[in-house]
């Protein structure tokens, strides 16, 4: 009648991939490098120097998505996304609070937020938006 084995492989080659197999973040004493592991758009990959972080925000992305680790760097226009649940994420958002670009206060606000909220260090002001 029904193979079982051949309708769960084919709905697990429907079901899509953890943001863990499909982007990985590492880093060193200097570099961070956001690597694509798997079938998303090469320019995730980026690498940068922590010494050129100026902000680092922390962004609700609810129940159903990834929080998001967003990097400002000096001399970028553009920032850096990480996503919390990609590879090496938690030790990433770890690795930012140890070496104090994220606050107690800030992090600890940040990781309860529950609404979709932003938290920064240093915080947003009225005129960056």
């Amino acid at each position: 009648m029904f193979d079982l084995k051949r309708i769960k492989a084919w709905l697990r080659s429907r079901r899509p991939k953890p943001l863990s197999e499909l982007l990985s973040v590492q880093f060193g004493d200097d570099l961070v490098k956001v690597l694509v592991l798997d079938k998303l758009d090469p320019a995730w990959n980026q690498e940068f120097a922590w010494a050129d972080i100026c902000r680092v925000c922390f962004k609700d992305e609810g129940l159903y998505s990834s929080d998001s680790i967003i990097v400002q760097l000096n001399g970028r226009e553009r920032p850096v996304v990480v996503p919390s649940e990609a590879k090496g994420g938690s030790e990433f958002f770890g690795a930012l609070i140890e070496r104090g670009y994220l606050p107690e206060e800030v992090w600890r606000r940040a990781v309860g937020e529950t609404g979709g909220g932003i938290h920064c260090w240093p915080p947003l002001d009225s005129k960056s938006g």
